[in-house]
């Protein structure tokens, strides 16, 4: 890329702009909502990349079937002996058109009969960061009411894989996490997915709003609950963990997290979920 094309950020000596992260877990590789997941994400976000007037963005799409494939669409990614399906949407080495860099989005099979799906979206203008929210909050959402979801979080970092932060810091096994996602809670974040078995325990949509650890409770169709901290994760700072951490211990696996010693895994309180939070002190 050439000087004249460097993004601003890159010019002005700025930090690079945030990315948003959104990743759902389901039960079983349900291809159909593989592709709810690309269809809904391309008509909330296909236009902050490519607004109107501007040329199309390119699309590059490969994964595995057993062996590395290429495909020229995402349908054609979706095969009963998928393994991985990954496309990235945006302009490459070319400047940006709108305020979103690009865009990509996966589905893994990590472990079966599981199947994962996660998008990134890396932002050309912080600025719009409240709009990107509200888009992929609402993609997350769709696909949460068509399917009770086993995990889904939103959050402003990207773990490849099955394992969650909470996880990692657990050293829980992928296999364990995955298989006991209706009975604890694999993690949490600035947006938290929970199954419907799991949203019961907690009291349902009214007892999360009643917490005041979140600023949206939604209830979603099969059950389950979408849980948004802050209005973005600009606004999920320590106090805001603390207060979905406090909201959602019940349902959190029991153990003592720990941050590795290679890796700072933030938006974690490193307490054991299962032991009750210490009294407040007496007031005077």
């Amino acid at each position: 890329m050439g000087v004249g094309q460097a993004p601003d950020w890159v010019l002005n000596g700025e930090p690079p702009p945030p990315v948003l992260w959104a990743v759902v877990n389901l039960d079983e590789a349900d291809l159909e909502i593989a592709r709810l997941w690309h269809d809904a994400a391309e008509a909330a976000l296909g236009p902050m990349i490519s607004p109107v007037g501007a040329p199309r963005f390119r699309r590059v799409h490969h994964g595995f079937h057993g062996v590395k494939v290429r495909c020229h669409s995402w349908a054609a990614m979706l095969h009963p002996s998928l393994q991985s399906a990954h496309v990235t949407w945006g302009y490459r080495d070319d400047p940006a058109h709108g305020p979103v860099e690009d865009v990509r989005l996966g589905a893994w099979q990590h472990e079966e009969p599981y199947l994962q799906l996660d998008l990134a979206v890396r932002l050309a203008d912080p600025t719009v960061m409240p709009a990107l929210a509200d888009a992929v909050v609402g993609v997350v959402r769709q696909v949460g009411d068509r399917v009770d979801l086993g995990y889904g979080e939103i959050t402003d970092r990207v773990r490849m894989g099955p394992s969650t932060d909470l996880d990692y810091a657990l050293q829980r096994r992928d296999e364990e996490s995955l298989r006991d996602s209706h009975r604890y809670l694999r993690g949490y974040g600035w947006v938290t997915i929970c199954p419907a078995a799991i949203g019961k325990v907690l009291g349902g949509a009214a007892a999360m709003r009643d917490s005041g650890a979140f600023t949206e409770v939604a209830e979603l169709a099969p059950g389950g609950l979408l849980l948004r901290a802050t209005r973005t994760t600009l606004d999920y700072d320590d106090a805001a963990v603390r207060r979905v951490f406090d909201a959602l211990r019940p349902v959190l696996p029991p153990g003592l997290p720990q941050q590795p010693r290679y890796e700072t895994l933030p938006h974690l309180v490193l307490e054991d979920a299962s032991l009750t939070a210490d009294p407040a002190p007496p007031a005077g």
